[in-house]
């Protein structure tokens, strides 16, 4: 896909956004409210009351998945509007068929009323992704060629798609949060999910060229762990002093939990996993400018775990799970800043830009030792009368021979209805090729 396709497109998904407004806002607005923007000072909006919707039609834009035709949308409880700009109860629901061949859909819920003195948040996510990207373990010590990544549409025409293999997954979870003291409160959830991983079933590519296949073959990953059951329970201690959750302007958010898992496939195989994540929000120009920054962890701290529940991550640009072992480390820092904040159809709105900068990495290896025996494998391909390769496809040490950071930056811009619809559409580079080329994002709210 070209860059100008590429721009048509999103510039096709930003015209088509339509917010959906509560009904009594419809009939209440004047002819004038209804034609006419009306730009209000930084900080100040109409306080909302009753149920509000928004809606990002048509079009959705990721690199990994590619285009898709679906909706993303949220819907607010603001009950009497005492609390806003919080809200009494949310639903999100997205659903998406992708142009590479992926379906998803996820149902999430959140409320600090529904149980009074706790805070509720479920979810549930299904996903069937037939191009599902494999990068392999330990981030830079798998080497990544572009020669072998030359996936196709299913058109018949011959393609490879050796960074790729078949994603099954159903995913549910239920958190819980209790208050211990002012900012602080306990949090504790159950989550159960099944996978299934195989090889890549499109007519047009060969599954078993792939390094999903080699991994599988060569006992990198096991037949018992291509497939499973995991069920999780987690617990732990939450801070928050953000002024305002979807979009802080200031405050300090951090959380720390252990999760005790079992993986249940031709065995019973347990686990246990620490969390952290610290975030500041700074706010450079009160109003108009913040700096949010972010540092997290997640890794092993006892038993084992199978590939499909590692710990992962993907800075921004690169591609999906780039950097995944037995633990990951990642910096995130936002530069936010609003350009405009106005009321429409009695809705407040707001728009703004973004800058980043993202760096990751594998801080504890999966299988080192193994994976790195395994670095006399070389594939080759010949499409179209050219032949690439032969190439060290599991472990080269002429490209690394270690891990090292992974790092990108980029920009974008955002906007908002009513606070907390919140529209985020980002671009992002990495600095190094073998983590990728370029990304596109359109994500509802910021990603952190």
């Amino acid at each position: 896909m070209t860059q100008f396709r590429i721009i048509a497109f999103l510039a096709a998904a930003i015209f088509s956004i339509t917010p959906v407004l509560a009904e009594d806002d419809r009939n209440n607005a004047s002819e004038e409210d209804r034609n006419d923007p009306v730009a209000i000072p930084l900080g100040k909006d109409t306080p909302k009351s009753g149920w509000s919707v928004g809606v990002l039609p048509a079009f959705y834009y990721n690199s990994d998945l590619g285009f898709s035709v679906g909706a993303l949308a949220q819907v607010f409880d603001y009950g009497d509007g005492s609390v806003y700009p919080n809200y009494r109860h949310k639903f999100t629901a997205n659903v998406n068929l992708y142009t590479r061949g992926a379906r998803q859909l996820s149902l999430n819920y959140d409320s600090k009323y529904l149980v009074p003195g706790l805070r509720l948040t479920g979810g549930l996510e299904y996903m069937d992704n037939p191009l599902c990207g494999f990068y392999g373990f330990n981030g830079a010590v798998s080497p990544y060629h572009a020669d072998l990544d030359l996936r196709k549409s299913v058109d018949g025409t011959e393609g490879i798609a050796f960074y790729a293999d078949h994603q099954r997954m159903l995913r549910v979870s239920l958190d819980l949060q209790g208050r211990v003291a002012d900012g602080l409160t306990w949090i504790g959830g159950f989550s159960y999910s099944w996978q299934h991983y195989s090889d890549v079933s499109f007519k047009v590519y060969d599954g078993k060229e792939s390094l999903f296949h080699q991994y599988v073959e060569n006992g990198l990953i096991p037949e018992a762990d291509t497939h499973g059951h995991r069920a999780e329970l987690k617990g732990g201690m939450v801070y928050d002093t953000r002024d305002f959750e979807p979009n802080p302007a200031k405050g300090l958010f951090a959380t720390v939990t252990a999760t005790a898992g079992a993986s249940v496939s031709e065995g019973v195989r347990g686990s246990m996993l620490l969390s952290a994540d610290f975030r500041q929000y700074l706010p450079l120009w009160p109003g108009r400018i913040t700096l949010a920054y972010q540092l997290a962890y997640k890794g092993l701290l006892a038993g084992s775990l199978p590939f499909y529940a590692l710990p992962a991550f993907s800075i921004r640009g690169s591609f999906g799970s780039r950097i995944t072992g037995n633990g990951v480390a990642w910096a995130s820092v936002d530069l936010r800043l609003c350009l405009a904040r106005f009321q429409l159809l009695k809705q407040n709105f707001e728009l703004g830009l973004v800058g980043f900068a993202d760096a990751g990495a594998a801080v504890q290896a999966y299988k080192l030792q193994q994976h790195s025996a395994l670095g006399g494998i070389t594939v080759e391909k010949t499409i179209d009368g050219v032949t690439t390769g032969p190439y060290h496809s599991v472990f080269d040490p002429e490209i690394a021979s270690r891990e090292r950071l992974h790092c990108s930056a980029g920009g974008g811009f955002w906007f908002a209805m009513n606070r907390n619809f919140i529209t985020a559409v980002e671009f992002g580079r990495p600095l190094n090729p073998q983590d990728g080329t370029f990304g596109v994002y359109i994500n509802l709210g910021f990603s952190f």
